[in-house]
């Protein structure tokens, strides 16, 4: 007897009965009619359609969303989250809810906001304020950080991962040089944080302090993961000359501290000087890893733009005594002169003169330049792009490293690789912004309002890149499954109840780089763990998501 005939008969009615959608289940297999019911926090049935329709009896709900002609599939589950920056200012997640992420696994690329110590927290306050949170940082352990999130509650499900970057900022260490009692702080900071249910650690190896580590200094500290069968994230070293060097030294990370692994964003930027072939070459070698046994995978993301830290073409050796030195050195026209010659790293397009590549995405001290490239910039203030660049910098103060640029990065063409091969899960990675309050006012660039989106209007409606149901795979279940969040990333009886229904041929980005703070359209409900979070597209300020802690 089906799940809906046992309920007729015990007389039993649904909490939500979604009918007549079309069920992209997250498998990647072809979408099928049926009808979608949930049950408190769970998907109790789901109901196939026989073709001709007909009469038919249906379990009675005290909701009943009619989903004719539309899509239901799992929420989408973003693997290369960043929204811990702007969690605390924005809970309830507005820009990914209408869009329809449900879970995200945050604090890659190395950036976390625990642990913090008092050689870190003016940093992390900084860092938060520049995302427009103005409240205390008054917790120092991830376990006290998580607390803090319970206790306020989020719309969406958060899987946290802690950084390595904020780990050697609360030990004290900005350089290669790093003593035996920092390594073991450090390895104390992991071991806490993945008794608190953390997945695993993160590594951002083009950013500062991490980018000075050693790899025996990272395989260490990933070791600690691994002794929780847990993960290894990394923004890895290099993405242009050295781009094999740095696959391989994440393989050797990942291998040596028996650990999974997700290489985030292996994709590469033009006119970096990146060898002829590097990409397929490091995917493949990627590839050779995982068939020998070697969990690992890889995300791309959405568009030909992308966001960077504005600190990270400068070179390493100014940070060493620490961001107000940092700052002296920049205010010095001599030192700025000799500086020009030494940021050809990261963005490397900058250094050879690629400025209407390069926009400002949310300065707080001049928003009138917010969404200008630096030819822009540098023609409205009447100054050389590189004192545009620097005074910048410096007028942010110890927000500095928090100063966020948007670049033209990839081709339409190496997108378009990236997303369909199977190594690759989707991510828009970025934060949950909102169309109002001081958050959208550094928040100006389409990636939070329709990234997700945009992988559905655009590589599958529009480019054929993807079918719809490998595309949803790709953003559900494929994630969900690597990641090991058990019940999610499905349309199945028992899986819990992340669940959205789009119009498919209404979705629409609508945010653009002109115009980018507007929310996409066509998603129409959102639930997350059964309790509606976007009812007919608007926002109901439910907070039903989740901290998704590693299972023990």
């Amino acid at each position: 007897m089906a799940n809906s005939e046992k309920r007729k008969a015990n007389s039993e009615m649904l909490d939500t009965l979604i009918r007549n959608g079309w069920v992209a289940d997250g498998t990647g297999n072809p979408i099928y009619p049926a009808d979608v019911a949930i049950e408190g926090d769970r998907i109790v049935d789901v109901i196939r359609l026989r073709a001709g329709g007909g009469e038919r009896s249906e379990p009675a709900a005290h909701r009943m969303i009619d989903a004719t002609g539309k899509i239901v599939c799992p929420g989408f589950v973003d693997p290369n989250g960043h929204s811990d920056w702007s969690i605390l200012s924005n809970p309830a997640g507005d820009s990914f809810i209408h869009q329809g992420v449900t879970s995200e696994i945050v604090g890659n690329c190395g950036n976390s906001f625990a642990p913090v110590s008092d050689l870190s927290r003016a940093f992390i306050t900084a860092r938060l304020r520049a995302h427009a949170y103005d409240g205390p940082v008054e917790w120092s352990s991830f376990a006290e950080y998580l607390d803090v999130i319970a206790g306020m509650g989020t719309s969406t499900n958060m899987a946290w991962i802690v950084g390595h970057n904020a780990m050697r900022y609360a030990a004290g260490v900005s350089s290669a040089r790093c003593s035996e009692e920092q390594v073991c702080t450090m390895e104390g900071f992991v071991r806490e944080a993945m008794e608190a249910g953390a997945l695993g650690m993160s590594s951002g190896l083009e950013f500062e302090p991490g980018r000075s580590a050693t790899t025996g200094e990272l395989i260490r500290l990933a070791a600690v993961s691994g002794e929780y069968d847990g993960y290894y994230t990394s923004h890895t070293r290099n993405r242009d000359q050295f781009l094999q060097e740095s696959t391989e030294e994440f393989l050797t990370i990942v291998r040596e501290s028996g650990t999974h692994g997700e290489y985030l964003h292996l994709n590469v930027r033009y006119n970096t000087g990146a060898p002829e072939g590097g990409w397929q070459r490091a995917v493949d070698t990627l590839d050779a890893e995982r068939r020998a046994g070697l969990d690992v995978l890889t995300d791309t993301t959405p568009f030909t733009f992308g966001t960077g830290m504005m600190a990270g073409i400068l070179p390493p050796r100014i940070f060493e005594r620490g961001v107000e030195s940092a700052l002296e050195y920049l205010r010095d026209p001599s030192a700025r002169r000799q500086l020009r010659g030494e940021c050809d790293r990261y963005w490397r397009f900058i250094s050879r003169g690629d400025w209407d590549r390069v926009r400002i995405e949310g300065s707080r001290n001049h928003p009138e330049i917010n969404g200008k490239n630096f030819r822009e910039i540098a023609e409205l203030w009447n100054r050389d792009e590189w004192d545009c660049y620097f005074d910048i910098l410096v007028e942010a103060g110890r927000e500095m490293e928090s100063i966020q640029i948007v670049g033209i990065l990839f081709t339409e063409e190496h997108l378009a690789e990236m997303i369909r091969h199977p190594l690759f899960s989707l991510s828009a990675d970025t934060w949950s912004s909102r169309i109002d309050g001081p958050l959208s006012e550094v928040t100006r660039f389409p990636l939070p309002y329709c990234g997700h989106v945009h992988f559905l209007t655009h590589h599958v409606r529009e480019m054929g890149t993807l079918r719809l149901e490998d595309c949803i795979r790709k953003m559900t279940s494929m994630p969900a499954t690597h990641f090991g969040l058990r019940g999610r990333g499905l349309v199945q009886p028992g899986y819990f109840a992340d669940v959205v229904v789009f119009d498919y041929e209404a979705l629409d980005n609508v945010s653009t780089l002109e115009n980018p703070v507007a929310y996409a359209r066509g998603v129409e409900h959102v639930l997350v763990n059964g309790v509606f979070t976007l009812d007919s597209g608007h926002h109901t300020g439910a907070r039903a998501g989740r901290i998704l802690r590693r299972a023990s």
